[in-house]
C-alpha cells in the first residue's frame, strides 16, 4: 500500500472513532466513560498483539563482509554464526557464488562495506601481432575451402 491509501484509511477510521464517540456522547452519557476505558484497552491490546507478532530484527552481524586476518583476502557475506567441535566458535560465510562454508572466528575479521582493491595494470601494454595475408589465406579452415567451386579445389590441389 502506498502512503496516500494508508493515509486515507487512517483519516477514515479516525472520523468513524469520532462518530461513534458522539453518539456514545450523545445517547448513552452514562456509557460513556465505561466505552472510553474499553478502547483505550482494546487498543493497548491490538498494539501489544501487533508489536508480539513482529519477527525478531537480524542479528547485526548478518550481511557483513568477512575478510581472513591473516592475509587481507575476501571471503564472502557472513549469514551465521555456530559452534565446531573443531574449530569453536565459527561465522558461517557464503563466498561469491558458492556454497557456506565456515570459519574460525578468530581467523576472520567483518566489516561493513566490501573494501575494492586496484586492480594492476600492466607497464606497457603488448603489441598486437596483424597476421599477413598470405598467412591468412593458408590458415584458412577446411570448411572455408569447401564452399569454393570445382575449379578452385582442383586449382589448389594442383598447387599443393
Amino acid at each position: 500500500m502506498d502512503g496516500f491509501t494508508i493515509k486515507a484509511a487512517l483519516v477514515i477510521g479516525l472520523l468513524l472513532l469520532i462518530g461513534f464517540l458522539w453518539l456514545v456522547w450523545k445517547f448513552f452519557f452514562k456509557l460513556f466513560k465505561h466505552v472510553l476505558i474499553m478502547l483505550l484497552i482494546g487498543g493497548a491490546g491490538a498494539a501489544y498483539y501487533y508489536y508480539r507478532s513482529l519477527p525478531p530484527p537480524p542479528p547485526d552481524y548478518v550481511g557483513k563482509h568477512a575478510y581472513m586476518k591473516e592475509t587481507g583476502v575476501y571471503i564472502g557475506v557472513v549469514e551465521a554464526q555456530g559452534d565446531d567441535s573443531r574449530r569453536g566458535p565459527v561465522w558461517i560465510v557464503r563466498p561469491v557464488g558458492g556454497y557456506p562454508q565456515r570459519y574460525a572466528k578468530s581467523r576472520v575479521m567483518l566489516k561493513d562495506k566490501m573494501e575494492l582493491k586496484p586492480e594492476q595494470t600492466p607497464a606497457a601494454p603488448a603489441p598486437e601481432a596483424k597476421p599477413d595475408a598470405a598467412k591468412a589465406s593458408e590458415s584458412k579452415p577446411a570448411a572455408a575451402k569447401a564452399g569454393k567451386g570445382k575449379s578452385a579445389a582442383k586449382a589448389d590441389k594442383k598447387k599443393n
